[in-house]
């Protein structure tokens, strides 16, 4: 093993203790002592890829721009579905995630502004896609995307008690949530095409005379 690959290990430990950490009890409650403790590691080892706890809790909190890509599709609703579902599976599996979402809940405790913007840039794509779907005739009137948005957001932000372990639930709760939302927001000629798992993506042509009897499948919401 080469000592750059040693070195990137090393990183990589450190920043996931340090994230089940932060998980657990907050950027106040971790320290640097504990991370250590944990990964078995020296605080010289510590030290060498990082200046200082917040220095790691910004590394922590930057999540990589690409999970803020929602997917293309035909129907933005679903696109919105899709993404939304994706990003709680990450929760649910990924501690580093999850733990940059709990230091952006915290306000971006010890972490620049720059860093700490994980709620701000999830609550940017909700949005952006529900003003889209708006815009493409998906919502019925009345359906205010700023309203939905704040709904969408209030489960994520409030995922507090999975902060500090994975948890298999966390995407079939955000399902359910669609489940009834959905029939609240989506017009009638697209709801029935929507889906709730993987599979074809939805076409936005109205269905014809009984098709729509065809699309109520397993995990569709119509």
């Amino acid at each position: 093993m080469t000592r750059q690959h040693r070195g990137m290990k090393t990183r990589h430990l450190i920043v996931r203790t340090a994230a089940e950490v932060f998980c657990e009890r907050g950027y106040h409650g971790t320290s640097t002592t504990e991370i250590l403790t944990r990964s078995h590691l020296t605080r010289g080892a510590l030290y060498f890829h990082f200046d200082s706890k917040q220095q790691l809790a910004e590394t922590v909190a930057t999540v990589p721009a690409e999970l803020f890509v929602p997917p293309d599709g035909p129907v933005v609703l679903q696109c919105l579905v899709d993404f939304s579902l994706a990003h709680a599976d990450r929760l649910a599996t990924d501690v580093v995630l999850r733990a940059s979402m709990r230091l952006s809940a915290e306000h971006g405790s010890g972490c620049s502004q720059d860093a700490a913007l994980h709620e701000v840039k999830l609550r940017a794509v909700l949005l952006r896609l529900l003003q889209q779907a708006h815009s493409a005739g998906e919502l019925v009137p009345g359906a205010d995307p700023l309203e939905v948005t704040d709904v969408l957001m209030g489960f994520f932000t409030n995922v507090q008690p999975y902060w500090a372990k994975t948890t298999a639930d966390l995407t079939h709760r955000l399902a359910t949530l669609w489940r009834y939302l959905l029939p609240s927001i989506a017009t009638a000629e697209l709801l029935p095409r929507l889906r709730l798992h993987p599979g074809p993506a939805p076409q936005p042509a109205r269905p014809g005379p009984g098709e729509e009897a065809t699309v109520a499948m397993s995990g569709s919401v119509g």
